[in-house]
């Protein structure tokens, strides 16, 4: 009987104060990398959007000197959809009723992204851009839901001139201006 008992005293496990001083460490160590973590996270999403933004641009100035116009954007359509870069049929008819335009020698992109990396859309814009800053007519991509520090990323990565945002909030970045 005193066996058992000599035998259970020295199987005892971790006293309460070394258990708080590992759970104490964790802590230290885990405030120390989550901000890293996070801000790594965030830095790829930015990347990632800078590299949706150049294969748009490519693809968009692409059909432009295939077509000699610049793709079309639906006015009654703003939801974040292809504008002609990866199927013709965006683009609409001819006057005669043919398929608009005959120079198209697409797909200029693969496919269009759904969803920018903050779960918002990208839109493609043909209009005025002198409300964002730019002159005369202008082509530009919009991105919302873009949180404030990656759109100040974004802004030193491409340019002052070439990142704006505009009354509702959306991200604009140029792709051509005239």
């Amino acid at each position: 009987m005193w066996q058992r008992l000599k035998k259970a005293r020295d199987q005892r496990g971790f006293t309460l104060v070394e258990l708080l001083v590992v759970i104490a460490i964790i802590g230290i160590l885990a405030a120390i990398v989550a901000p890293n973590a996070f801000k790594a996270i965030e830095k790829g999403k930015v990347a990632a959007a800078e590299a949706d933004y150049k294969a748009i641009k490519a693809a968009v100035l692409n059909a432009y000197t295939d077509t000699g116009v610049w793709p079309p954007v639906d006015t009654n359509d703003d939801n974040g959809e292809d504008p002609g870069l990866v199927d013709v049929k965006y683009w609409g008819k001819n006057d005669d009723n043919s398929d608009n335009p005959s120079t198209w020698n697409g797909p200029y992109l693969e496919h269009w992204p759904n969803k920018n990396p903050w779960g918002g859309s990208y839109t493609y814009k043909n209009g005025d851009g002198s409300a964002l800053g730019w002159s005369g007519s202008a082509r530009w991509l919009e991105l919302d839901k873009v949180p404030n520090t990656s759109y100040n990323k974004l802004k030193t990565d491409l340019g002052n001139d070439v990142v704006n945002e505009n009354s509702s909030g959306t991200v604009c970045i140029l792709i051509s201006q005239n």
